[in-house]
């Protein structure tokens, strides 16, 4: 698989993901990823949003989560520094277990207690996830 069809089917798992429970959200999800077709390129952008820092691999992939967010009841992401962002990045996380597994940005797969102790390490250590979803990871998953 060339790595922009690569990176396509792995921003549609994470769209699926992040998108609404609802039809209507997934398929405004959908659209967005496909009106956007990112690329690749590294060029860290950070945003805020519920008082919690987002860091995105580049701009248009801030653009396909900020188009993903317009239609459900998520906050708008705010565009900011890494200045501004990185004191935001950590937020006090439950003591539970409910795993969710994270591709670092194309690169290795990586199981967290809980979404918001991956969202806290993401942040912190200024590496975004290509892919996240439900569960531990395993070897690779299918697709």
């Amino acid at each position: 698989m060339h790595g922009s069809s690569k990176l396509a089917l792995t921003l549609a798992f994470v769209l699926t993901y992040l998108g609404c429970t609802q039809a209507q959200g997934q398929g405004d999800l959908f659209r967005c990823n496909v009106m956007y077709k990112c690329s690749d390129e590294k060029e860290l952008v950070w945003a805020m949003a519920d008082e919690r820092c987002h860091v995105f691999h580049n701009r248009c992939l801030l653009k396909v989560e900020q188009c993903a967010r317009k239609n459900s009841d998520k906050s708008e992401l705010v565009e900011t520094t890494r200045e501004i962002c990185k004191p935001h990045c950590t937020k006090v996380c439950a003591d539970v277990y409910d795993p969710v597994c994270a591709q670092i940005f194309q690169e290795e797969y990586i199981t967290f207690s809980n979404e918001c102790e991956m969202r806290n390490n993401i942040c912190t250590n200024e590496r975004p996830y290509s892919y996240f979803a439900i569960g531990e990871c395993v070897e690779r998953p299918v697709g």
